[in-house]
């Protein structure tokens, strides 16, 4: 497994594509953290604060919460919490979940899809199994493969599902509704709600006991107001129809679909994890810093001594002050002079130095750069 941790801006761009299962949360971190499997398995990029990230096994990225998310593609299941920025998400294989998001636009789904307390729109194209959304502003679902089970909606909802379809509102001035089911429908109401009902079904059963009226119909098409009339609520089904104030659909297992046990394995303290990166890095680089000063006042002086080696050994100062051994004119301009680089005692010295161990390979790349000068 591995786990990098990188600093990131808060309006940072994210476009992220996974093989396999992929975690996206957002904290109040200025950091991203990614976790895979395997670390071969990752490619990151990043330029002019857009991060494009891809991996081959499962991936974990912890995020600043107001980051922008586009999840391209994932093979596996995806679930996206705690953003405040309105995520894009393209194909998902398995199933996704969506928890505390500022709304979504979502082209495909191959398994379930679970939305719980959206803050903006979600649109839904596609989804492939069945749909269950608890808490939110508007919803467009417009095509579901199964049951759709939609929850404490405020605005505008539309679904079309190939299976049942279960409805409840919480306030009273009822939103606007368009819900088509291949099945059953049914719809929870308050008891002060107020709403236009347009039902067509299929079966010609029709059942409305709201609004202080009790209904029971063998028909195809009814119509009638609820309360003091208001938003259109338009539902087809391909079996019966419900309408009811009198009930409420049992939603207590948000729990139960959040399963965790997937990602324990990559879960951690995060702020206690950054931090100590953080301060690892930091210890890293002041380390890192004290060395290389180190390295340097050790290079001057081995320097220093070279030239005093080589003098002792070697050069001999002439009469006029001249170093013998250089083709140097008594007369002649010192910007002249053209050093070529070490020479080769010079080259033997260093060479020596460094095999008896006196000073590091750094050590003497920096002598032969000094010598060279």
């Amino acid at each position: 497994m591995k786990q990098t941790v990188i600093p990131m801006k808060s309006d940072a761009r994210l476009f992220i594509k996974c093989s396999a299962d992929l975690s996206v949360e957002g904290s109040e971190e200025s950091t991203l953290v990614v976790i895979v499997d395997h670390g071969d398995s990752l490619r990151m990029r990043e330029e002019n604060g857009v991060y494009r990230i891809q991996s081959d096994t499962d991936c974990r990225l912890i995020l600043p919460d107001t980051a922008m998310v586009t999840v391209e593609k994932v093979g596996g299941d995806c679930q996206l919490k705690n953003l405040k920025s309105r995520v894009i998400i393209g194909k998902i294989g398995g199933d996704l979940k969506l928890d505390s998001i500022c709304g979504a636009s979502v082209e495909s789904t191959g398994g379930d899809c679970h939305i719980y307390a959206a803050v903006g729109a979600v649109e839904l194209a596609r989804v492939g199994g069945s749909l269950k959304a608890d808490g939110g502003e508007s919803i467009l679902a417009s095509g579901v493969g199964g049951e759709a089970l939609l929850y404490n909606f405020s605005g505008t909802i539309e679904v079309n599902s190939g299976d049942e379809v279960l409805l409840q509102i919480s306030q009273s001035n009822v939103p606007e509704i368009r819900a088509k089911s291949g099945s059953d429908i049914t719809l929870y109401l308050p008891e002060n709600a107020h709403c236009q009902l347009d039902l067509k079904s299929g079966g010609e059963e029709i059942s409305v006991y709201a609004g202080g009226q009790e209904v029971d119909l063998e028909v195809r098409d009814f119509s009638m107001p609820i309360g003091n009339g208001g938003a259109m609520v338009s539902l087809s089904a391909g079996d019966s129809i419900k309408v009811t104030d009198r009930e409420k659909a049992g939603n207590d297992d948000h729990e139960s679909f959040w399963d965790e046990d997937h990602w324990k394995n990559f879960g951690f303290d995060i702020g206690r994890k950054v931090r100590e990166g953080l301060k690892i890095a930091g210890d890293s680089m002041e380390m890192a810093l004290k060395e290389a000063e180190k390295a340097g006042k050790l290079a001057g002086r081995e320097v220093e001594r070279v030239f005093r080696d080589l003098d002792e050994t070697r050069f001999r100062h002439g009469p006029h002050n001249n170093v013998v051994g250089f083709s140097m004119a008594e007369n002649q301009a010192s910007s002249s002079a053209v050093k070529t680089g070490p020479s080769e005692e010079e080259r033997m010295l260093v060479l020596k130095m460094l095999q008896e161990k006196k000073i590091s390979v750094e050590e003497a790349e920096k002598l032969l750069n000094a010598l060279d000068r």
